[in-house]
């Protein structure tokens, strides 16, 4: 059966329930009785009869001060009376199937834990008996004396209605009902995804694919190559929690390359001397590189563009010579 269906709870609860009742309610009549015998035997001894209702009374506004051993030896009566040895185990199924009805109407879907005190036989039986005499003693005319027997019905009657009134009213009391509102009636979000379903719609012939595509699509595939796992690398944490401190010391011994120790004394003076005699050396470099720079520059030829330049003397060597002096040969003998 399913826990979580209003019919069947509620099918449940009013078959639990009405077992209870039944049990209890001819009993706790009975308890009344002899109440009210009780104070129609101490009026006798008094001669005064007419009180009786009074004294009833009375005795009906003791009952929530009842001790211990007065609830113990009402509630072995009516264990005994009853022969249900699992009365106790009855009230607490009553309680829990009572718990599952009120937490049906609540505004989320998700179930909260609700933490519910199920009462002991003892107590739950003076809280009916206390409920009873409430109802009994505003309305004490049930057992009202010197009266018909149709009456006498009819109260006895009304009686029996009242008993099992009260009985509910006791159970509903036990329910923590303000902790059930408070955890399915408070204002609260819950998020909910909605998941939309479509149809795909397959083809009915499926396509031909040729082997060279196949070909390709295997080839396209990635090759999964197995990647090996590195060992796990621990890590050492410091537990000396003090910052470290670094300074800079100077040593007044320099060791050379060939093992042996130089004196060099690292003061402020010693330092200074130092700094001035590389800066001298450095001046002086410098100066040598600018001389060396204007020899180099004295060496290098200059061309002058400030006149033009004349190309008349330029002669073609692929051409003929021209000449137009005349060689005369006078003169000149014949050998």
């Amino acid at each position: 059966m399913d826990d979580f269906v209003v019919s069947n709870l509620y099918e449940s609860k009013n078959e639990w329930c009405g077992r209870l009742v039944s049990i209890l309610t001819p009993l706790v009549t009975g308890g009344m009785d002899s109440i009210f015998k009780e104070a129609w035997n101490m009026c006798e001894q008094s001669n005064e009869q007419s009180k009786y209702l009074m004294t009833f009374q009375n005795m009906l506004a003791r009952i929530p001060k009842w001790n211990n051993t007065i609830i113990d030896e009402e509630c072995k009566r009516i264990m005994e009376t009853s022969g249900c040895n699992y009365l106790e185990d009855l009230i607490t199924c009553v309680h829990i199937i009572q718990l599952k009805v009120l937490t049906c109407i609540r505004v989320g879907n998700k179930q909260k834990k609700i933490d519910i005190s199920i009462p002991k036989l003892g107590h739950f039986v003076h809280r009916v008996y206390i409920n009873v005499a409430r109802k009994v003693y505003s309305n004490i005319y049930l057992y009202e004396r010197n009266i018909n027997d149709l009456q006498i019905q009819k109260n006895r009657r009304e009686l029996e209605i009242i008993v099992q009134e009260c009985i509910l009213v006791t159970i509903r009391e036990s329910i923590p009902t303000e902790s059930i509102i408070k955890a399915y009636m408070d204002e609260s979000m819950e998020e909910e995804e909605e998941v939309i379903v479509e149809p795909v719609i397959e083809d009915q012939e499926p396509e031909k694919i040729d082997d060279s595509q196949n070909i390709e699509k295997k080839s396209e595939e990635k090759i999964e190559l197995p990647v090996e796992e590195l060992p796990p690398v621990l890590s050492v944490n410091n537990l000396d929690e003090e910052k470290v401190i670094t300074r800079l010391t100077f040593n007044d011994t320099d060791v050379v390359s060939d093992g042996t120790t130089i004196d060099a004394p690292k003061t402020i003076e010693r330092l200074e001397e130092i700094s001035r005699e590389n800066n001298e050396r450095r001046k002086m470099e410098d100066e040598m590189d600018e001389d060396s720079d204007t020899e180099e520059d004295l060496g290098k030829i200059k061309i002058h563009m400030d006149d033009d330049v004349k190309l008349n003397d330029i002669f073609d060597l692929d051409a003929p010579a021209k000449s137009d002096d005349h060689v005369s040969l006078d003169g000149i003998e014949d050998l």
